[in-house]
């Protein structure tokens, strides 16, 4: 197989023998490599064969926009789960754990931490996945020299226990799912819209909604305090406010429950974003 575009030095757009599109990770596999250059076995890591166009484009535009370090520490995060623990795990798994570490970075480097509230039941109940990551925040430490706090122990353990392909929590994934498909639901009425299901902001504000439903259906709220930047937002948002509200009345009449604000600041902004993507297309 050869390279047709190198992406990073760990990741390159390559055809194989049979004329296929795929994407090659390996660490160092772009360093020093052109277009028609023949890889060798040994240096390819990880093949994601492009049967599907939006993994390709979700791929391709985070190589883009996140440095190839991460890329890296995603990878040896995951070896290590797949060494120790014989996890099989979907391929997403890549996408979201290499775009979760950098945003976690982004978010501490800006004095912004999400405590996880569910770590001690995830220890006791996931230890697997605890100590996968445990392991994780040393990786990000010995590369990036800083330490997360360890709240992203049960974050990234999060992202182990819903990317098994033989998941054991499928009556908790099934309520997952209910309430990410109703708010997607609630929003596309609410602003007429046809979403680009092969856009990163759409598969971002997703991963937000799993997020978001997995701590809702625990009874674990974000307890972020984040008054003055959910003011500011709410300002200078007022439509997605408007549908933040709808979203707030549905949780109210479906669970019973108020919608922390935390959670309305994060729906606000990632409903924007979709809405500033959709408009630069129109």
């Amino acid at each position: 197989m050869h390279i047709t575009k190198v992406l990073n030095n760990s990741l390159v757009l390559a055809q194989d023998n049979s004329g296929n599109e795929i994407i090659l990770m390996g660490k160092g596999i772009g360093h020093n490599h052109s277009v028609g250059y023949e890889l060798k076995k040994e240096e390819i890591e990880k093949i994601f064969v492009l049967h599907d166009e939006g993994i390709k484009k979700n791929i391709l535009q985070l190589a883009s926009e996140i440095d190839e370090v991460y890329f890296n520490i995603a990878q040896l995060i995951i070896d290590y789960a797949i060494t120790k623990y014989n996890l099989k795990l979907m391929n997403h798994i890549y996408l979201a754990l290499t775009d979760h570490i950098a945003f976690a970075v982004k978010r501490f480097k800006s004095n912004i931490i999400i405590e996880n509230h569910y770590l001690s039941e995830i220890k006791e109940f996931n230890p697997n996945e605890y100590d996968i990551g445990s392991y994780a925040l040393k990786v990000i430490e010995e590369n990036l020299d800083l330490r997360l706090p360890e709240d992203e122990i049960g974050n990234i353990a999060g992202h182990f226990i819903n990317a098994q392909q033989d998941n054991p929590y499928s009556d908790k994934n099934k309520k997952v799912a209910k309430i990410v498909n109703d708010i997607l639901q609630i929003v596309h009425y609410h602003f007429a819209i046809i979403y680009n299901k092969e856009s990163f902001s759409y598969t971002r504000f997703v991963m937000h909604l799993k997020a978001f439903a997995q701590r809702f259906i625990s009874n674990k709220p974000n307890k972020e305090q984040v008054d003055f930047i959910y003011e500011q937002v709410r300002a200078n948002c007022r439509s997605e406010y408007e549908c933040v509200k709808k979203i707030k009345t549905y949780v109210n009449n479906e669970y019973s429950k108020e919608l922390p604000k935390q959670e309305e600041l994060y729906l606000m902004i990632h409903i924007h974003k979709i809405l500033g993507e959709l408009n630069e297309v129109n």
